[in-house]
């Protein structure tokens, strides 16, 4: 199997994890080098072990022609420091998987090395990392998900569930900004205020100790 079927292998692969590289002589080693979530929940293992278990009925073995060097986004070293360091290997491909500062790390520091994204609620083309999706230009292509309609029907419930009440709260983080936005315009829209309040790991780590 060569590297453009490799590239479709990866970008069809059900657990959300594509690829683009370079052309492969047979018997080549392949690395990949992946910024993502931390591997401490199902939400990102499972989708990883299935992506891994894809490769391999593929042809595609660690230890064999594949090798993957996964590093985490939540790394405490930032994931800048972490990015450079992946670049090191010099991989094949990196996937920035996650909230927008993946894709920002890997992009300071990969160069021409091809880069797919997973964009996971914000929007690559509003915040111009790529031209388009269907012709992103540059090395970089890959997926998006985002959970705007979500929002957005939640305002929607919540109106519904207690119509008497006017004023609406969220919690939100860096991953779900985009989500906050959509979810305080439709309850504008609804004619409800909605402030939030922006969610601190320093806080909610200080909050596991002392429980």
């Amino acid at each position: 199997m060569n590297r453009r079927a490799f590239i479709r292998l990866l970008g069809g692969a059900a657990s959300g994890w594509p690829f683009a590289v370079k052309g492969q002589q047979p018997g080549s080693l392949i690395r990949l080098g992946i910024l993502g979530p931390t591997l401490n929940n199902p939400a990102s293992t499972v989708p990883y072990e299935a992506f891994r278990t894809v490769l391999g009925e593929s042809g595609f073995r660690e230890g064999q022609n594949l090798t993957i060097d996964y590093q985490s986004v939540d790394d405490p070293r930032g994931p800048f420091v972490v990015a450079a360091e992946l670049t090191r290997s010099r991989p094949d491909l990196i996937v920035a998987s996650g909230p927008e500062t993946s894709l920002q790390a890997v992009m300071g520091v990969s160069g021409f090395i091809p880069v797919v994204m997973i964009a996971i609620n914000f929007d690559p083309l509003a915040r111009g990392y790529v031209a388009s999706l269907a012709r992103p230009g540059g090395n970089i292509t890959g997926l998006v998900f985002q959970q705007l309609e979500l929002a957005q029907k939640q305002v929607e419930l919540l109106t519904q569930a207690f119509p008497d009440r006017t004023r609406l709260a969220m919690l939100f983080d860096a991953q779900s900004a985009d989500q906050f936005g959509a979810a305080e315009r439709t309850a504008r829209l609804l004619n409800r205020q909605m402030p939030g309040a922006a969610a601190r790991k320093s806080a909610l780590r200080l909050r596991r100790r002392n429980s």
